[in-house]
């Protein structure tokens, strides 16, 4: 590779890399949704992914309680999208 290439490839490395890092946060930036949270694909959220998905981790945990409401330890479809609900009622 002769200098000039590898000046163009490394300009254009640096000015994505603050796109890539702006990209992995936004689903912590919006709350991200249930298929973004479920990030094993099982199609529930456990507390850690849901936690992990928080700008707040003990906020995070609290939340998590408080939309697990049959206690098994992971959210359904239907126990985020009731608790969602909730939010946007509130």
């Amino acid at each position: 590779m002769n200098k000039r290439t590898l000046i163009t490839v490394a300009i254009a490395a640096l000015i994505s890399l603050p796109l890539a890092l702006n990209a992995a946060d936004e689903p912590k930036k919006k709350g991200g949704g249930f298929a973004a949270m479920d990030t094993d694909k099982d199609g529930k959220v456990s507390k850690k992914e849901f936690v992990a998905a928080q700008k707040d981790a003990a906020k995070g945990e609290s939340r998590f309680a408080q939309l697990d409401k049959n206690n098994d330890g992971f959210l359904s479809q239907e126990e985020f999208a009731a608790g969602q609900k909730k939010k946007k009622e509130n």
